[in-house]
């Protein structure tokens, strides 16, 4: 047995992710893979395992403690063959600020054609008071920036790269108070009674920011309609008997919709950075919306287009669980390409979904609802399932819109295709 000092492993993209949990003590045997902390990010949390069995020695890290890809969490005599637990190496390749064409070309239009001469000379005392990673500092000292003018995006104030870019580009074309900010009034509500204040929650700081992002950002038109989900809800009765399965209306909506989403690529597609280009995408990873006590959280299902109804219902169930149990992965979480949101199960006939950037569409399903028509035989009952269908509109037209909703209520009713794609 060897002792070893285990790091935390790649994070993608997050960084600076609190402790909220820690599952072991010191002097406890582990096996590979037993979770040891579980940290928690701006979009969800996660449980670090441990690779290697053996006896926990040393726990690094406390609840409370911030910590990114790299950092030393546990010291554990490790039974068998050496873990290699030296950090991987995790400098970064800073990339260049990106200056818009026409800023470069021509420098007669530029209020500040010296500025990055004038930003060298910065003293860069203040900028250790600043809440930064060490890749923002690394690029901000490259280009003499002080953090102290950035504004700042990310969580608890933290300045981001993607806000070091933006404050150099915005100096350099002379647009620096053009950037939109987030305002709420400061009021006293106390004056008129009593009050309480309810502290947000990570998940929904992040959401209020997210949503209200894409709110200003994406021009949102919704489509409303309703399809006749009778014959499928009778079906679903059927093949929920015959194969002795509980599957919700929520799965074969999503499978049905993963498939005429494979003939409508627009509303599976993403906007490129520059807005020249659609990126169409040969898979649907189909994000969930899923109501949880910390906020509402967008995991998604891989390739649900080659997978069956039951497929598609088991993973609803698992996503939903780690969701609501704060242990889904980082990939759970990266890659969607269309949403569905579900009230079915609460009420409600028709919403405004808002659109997950960088996704171009989402699709709002309400709770079903039995409405009298005219039919063959004379007035008839029938169930029907109101929806909501979000597009960007930089992406999508009305018609191209319509001809989805149209193409998916006629797919809710081919029961031979539904049946087929069951299990």
């Amino acid at each position: 047995m060897k002792n070893q000092v285990l790091n935390i492993p790649d994070l993608g993209e997050a960084e600076d992710v609190e402790v909220i949990e820690i599952c072991v003590k010191a002097g406890e045997s582990v096996d590979s893979e037993d979770p040891i902390i579980v940290l928690e990010s701006d979009k969800a949390a996660m449980e670090i395992p441990t690779p290697v069995a053996g006896k926990v020695l040393a726990v690094k890290v406390s609840i409370g403690d911030t910590v990114n890809s790299g950092t030393p969490f546990l010291e554990i005599e490790a039974e068998g063959e050496e873990h290699n637990s030296q950090p991987d190496d995790l400098s970064e390749s800073e990339p260049a600020i990106e200056i818009d064409e026409a800023v470069t070309q021509d420098t007669s239009k530029q209020p500040n054609q010296n500025f990055l001469a004038q930003m060298s000379q910065v003293n860069q005392s203040s900028n250790s008071s600043i809440y930064a990673g060490p890749a923002v500092r690394k690029l901000a000292r490259e280009f003499g920036v002080d953090l102290a003018l950035v504004s700042s995006s990310g969580p608890k104030g933290r300045v981001l790269k993607e806000d070091l870019h933006l404050f150099v580009k915005q100096r350099l074309s002379g647009k620096e108070n053009q950037k939109f900010q987030f305002t709420q009034p400061d009021i006293d509500y106390s004056e008129w009674g009593s009050v309480e204040e309810i502290k947000l929650s990570k998940f929904q700081k992040t959401a209020l920011t997210n949503l209200h992002t894409s709110w200003i950002n994406i021009p949102h038109v919704t489509q409303h309609d309703e399809f006749d989900f009778s014959l499928l809800l009778e079906l679903r009765k059927k093949l929920n008997q015959k194969h002795k399965l509980k599957i919700s209306p929520l799965a074969f909506i999503a499978k049905v919709t993963s498939q005429v989403l494979l003939e409508f690529p627009l509303l599976n597609s993403s906007l490129s950075k520059d807005l020249d280009h659609a990126v169409i995408k040969n898979y649907v990873n189909l994000g969930i919306a899923v109501n949880t006590p910390e906020g509402l959280i967008v995991p998604n299902i891989k390739n649900a287009q080659d997978k069956s109804i039951a497929e598609i219902s088991a993973e609803i169930t698992n996503l939903a669980e780690a969701a609501k149990g704060r242990k889904l992965q980082i990939d759970d979480l990266k890659g969607a390409s269309f949403t569905i949101s579900s009230l079915g199960a609460i009420g409600g006939k028709l919403f405004t979904p808002i659109i997950n950037p960088p996704e171009v569409g989402i699709l709002g399903i309400s709770k079903t609802f039995e409405k009298v028509i005219t039919g063959k035989n004379g007035f008839e009952s029938r169930s029907f399932l109101p929806v909501s269908l979000s597009y960007d509109h930089r992406a999508i037209n009305g018609v191209y819109a319509v001809e989805f909703t149209s193409q998916l209520a006629q797919a809710m009713m081919d029961i031979k295709m539904i049946e087929k794609i069951f299990k």
